[in-house]
């Protein structure tokens, strides 16, 4: 499965970040201001997951869109392969920022995404009540 995973970090970092990526054989490797987007498959993950000194964390990016009101949000996430990434017993808390945007209430933004997100899985799995046992799998917004 080919990816676009995300290293944030801290500010002044990026440039290390970036190289360490490239050693790595990461492709598209784009610094900006503290993250670093990049490409590959699996196998880029696990290696940047485990050898990457100065990234914080290691995210995979489902989708980057464009959403002015809260019906776009809920549609663009709900759009998503959420299936592929959640198990009908998996937890997903949803957590984020709201900087310079129309959407500006970090908790509604928060309830809407879980929403869409329940209404993908439901749609998928076919159930109706999910138990959110485990494993945990945090949304970033």
């Amino acid at each position: 499965m080919y990816l676009q995973m995300t290293a944030p970090c801290l500010l002044g970092l990026e440039g290390l970040v970036s190289d360490e990526l490239k050693q790595m054989n990461a492709e598209n490797v784009v610094a900006e201001n503290g993250r670093v987007f990049f490409e590959g498959n699996e196998n880029i993950l696990c290696r940047a997951n485990i050898n990457s000194r100065f990234a914080e964390r290691i995210l995979i990016v489902l989708d980057r869109f464009r959403a002015c009101t809260f019906e776009e949000l809920f549609q663009g996430v709900k759009s998503l392969p959420w299936s592929e990434f959640i198990g009908s017993k998996d937890t997903f808390p949803v957590k984020g920022y709201s900087i310079n945007s129309a959407l500006h209430s970090v908790p509604d933004c928060q309830r809407i995404i879980k929403k869409a997100v329940v209404e993908s899985l439901k749609q998928d799995y076919g159930i109706s009540w999910f138990e959110e046992i485990v494993p945990v799998h945090k949304i970033h917004f």
